[in-house]
């Protein structure tokens, strides 16, 4: 197998195999936050989730997301919220789930939420930058985290971590319009690089999620891509606008697919790393369709490449007002009529929830890592950038070697 990380732990050796390996015989279903908000519970204990309320299982994966500079999403100091992520990712392996780890990164040039795009931030932060510095902090906040989460018998818990998504669009300031693919493919780097090399984090699956559409083809696609020797999963995010299109629908399996064959030819696994209705689902009444998750489903595994999806992950249910998975009936809110349909996309065995995982297989495989070859590539300046200075400094990266002389 030809990772990421070449020392990746057995366990994310496992996961990575098991993933790949499954490409074809289900995907798994997975909830961003799944018992960290919901409509049926107003307290994150770690165990109660709209999506068990529901079905009576739990997804397959749950997601979560390094907000607030990297401390989490729940409320509290910021040593309280990362005791609270470490709890919940914890609390949803036990419950035997696959965790995944977004990352809305605020601006670390202006202070602003990850929506402001202001400040040439990318640039700013690579090595050589004025915020270098506040970048790799938080950096170090991530590797705390990853270090800190281990399972009952003190093993790391291995994570797929997905950072700088979207980046197709511009609504984010790591975003096309903000970033030349240069500079996102050394923000990209630099980023594994320090995690995996410096921090030796090696519990941690990346998952590279630049959005759609693509139309089925893979030049804009691949564009921003920063290698295999840093990348794991092949994702994609698309949300349907259309409610319930077929159009929106043949476009995702088109993608879908071309990830699939993208995937087998590097060796590596194609994820649906978020979906949903836009804006997430409506109020009882005002859902055109009323089928949307089995019809998703159904279009996905009736294509032999599409089919080869390991997961599909939709987000979070945050209250009545933002929901992106219906819920059952709770006090004196009734049931969301989408709910049937959801439960049939459950029942179905083309979509795989936590029940569904041989947590063994998933975790237990004994699976070897390819060692990497020799690299070195140009940090900064990076690749087509102006210089516009007299002097300018250099800085190059070589790994997986020891250089002698550069």
């Amino acid at each position: 197998m030809r990772l990421a990380d070449a020392q990746a732990t057995a366990q994310t050796r496992s996961l990575f195999s098991y993933l790949r390996d499954r490409h074809g015989e289900g995907i798994l279903f997975g909830h961003q936050q799944t018992t960290e908000f919901g409509v049926t519970f107003d307290e994150a204990d770690g165990v109660k989730s709209d999506v068990l309320a529901g079905v009576g299982d739990y997804p397959a994966m749950f997601g979560w997301d390094m907000s607030d500079q990297g401390f989490g999403s729940s409320p509290g100091t910021p040593d309280e919220k990362f005791a609270t992520f470490v709890k919940l990712v914890k609390d949803a392996h036990r419950a035997g789930a696959v965790n995944t780890i977004s990352a809305h990164m605020n601006n670390f040039v202006t202070g602003g939420n990850y929506g402001d795009t202001n400040g040439d931030v990318v640039q700013r932060i690579l090595p050589g930058g004025d915020h270098n510095a506040d970048f790799t902090a938080y950096l170090d906040r991530v590797a705390r985290l990853a270090h800190a989460l281990t399972d009952d018998n003190g093993h790391p818990i291995p994570v797929i971590f997905r950072p700088f998504h979207e980046n197709s669009g511009s609504w984010f300031w790591w975003g096309a319009a903000h970033a030349s693919p240069s500079q996102y493919i050394e923000l990209w780097r630099y980023t594994v690089e320090y995690l995996r090399d410096t921090r030796h984090v090696h519990n941690f699956l990346y998952a590279y999620s630049p959005g759609g559409g693509y139309g089925g083809t893979d030049d804009v696609y691949m564009r921003t891509y920063p290698g295999d020797n840093y990348v794991d999963i092949l994702g994609y995010d698309n949300y349907d606008g259309t409610d319930g299109s077929q159009q929106w629908r043949n476009a995702v399996v088109s993608d879908l697919g071309m990830l699939a064959r993208i995937a087998e030819e590097r060796g590596k696994v194609s994820a649906f790393t978020e979906f949903g209705e836009s804006g997430g689902l409506k109020p009882n009444g005002h859902n055109g369709d009323l089928k949307w998750y089995t019809q998703v489903l159904d279009s996905i595994i009736a294509d032999p490449d599409a089919s080869r999806t390991s997961y599909m992950m939709t987000w979070t249910n945050y209250s009545t007002d933002q929901f992106f998975v219906p819920y059952p009936a709770h006090g004196a809110l009734p049931e969301h009529e989408l709910l049937p349909d959801f439960r049939t996309f459950e029942a179905d065995p083309h979509s795989l929830f936590s029940s569904d995982l041989n947590l063994r297989d998933a975790f237990g495989r004994p699976v070897p890592a390819e060692r990497h070859a020799p690299f070195m590539h140009v940090v900064s300046p990076t690749d087509g950038e102006r210089i516009t200075t007299a002097t300018t400094t250099v800085r190059a990266r070589v790994s997986d070697v020891r250089p002698h002389r550069v």
